[in-house]
């Protein structure tokens, strides 16, 4: 990971606590790629990694007046702040799911291979890829764009931003939703099957 120069680090972030947003954009595009890859060390994910990094720049908009100027390292206290919210990210994903991402994205593969009978597996797998279908085609427009864009075709929350042409925040609450409600509606119909 490249050394920043501390000082002009914490020019800028002096800058910011004084509200300059030039001084902010440039504390951004200086700092985001390093705490960029210390959110995706913790949570593993870049969609949820670029989450955190915009969480944590909001954070750091707010905050920038409570940093010591006195601190010896202030990307320290930037990381920390990239760190606190990575491991927030974590913790808060982890308690509040019964079906997880990757349990969904995996319902949501199976649901798009093929339906071919041969079994009461494929039976099984063929009425789940049905109920999950029925979930997706149950989804607000938006959100099943967004999901769709970003699960099958790969795009991170900024390229859905500039596809979409919507500010990052609302695609970003398009995809959660959309996640949320999906989940939910799996969760009911595999509770449904049991």
């Amino acid at each position: 990971m490249p050394k920043l120069d501390d000082q002009q680090v914490r020019r800028l972030l002096l800058r910011t606590a004084a509200r300059e947003t030039a001084a902010f954009e440039q504390l951004y595009r200086l700092t985001a790629p390093v705490l960029l890859a210390i959110a995706m060390r913790v949570v593993g994910r870049r969609e949820l990694a670029e989450e955190v990094l915009h969480d944590t720049f909001v954070k750091i908009w707010r905050s920038a007046h409570l940093f010591d100027p006195l601190s010896p390292s202030p990307m320290a206290w930037m990381a920390s702040v990239a760190r606190h919210g990575a491991i927030d990210t974590i913790s808060s994903s982890e308690t509040q799911r019964t079906v997880t991402d990757s349990n969904l994205m995996d319902l949501l593969a199976d649901c798009m291979g093929s339906e071919e009978p041969g079994g009461q597996a494929d039976a099984e797998s063929g009425q789940r890829a049905r109920h999950v279908r029925e979930c997706i085609g149950g989804l607000a427009a938006p959100e099943r764009q967004s999901l769709v864009l970003a699960y099958y075709h790969g795009l991170s929350h900024g390229e859905l931003a500039t596809h979409l042409q919507k500010p990052l925040g609302t695609v970003k609450g398009w995809v959660r939703r959309g996640l949320a409600n999906l989940r939910t509606c799996v969760e009911a119909c595999i509770g449904s099957t049991a």
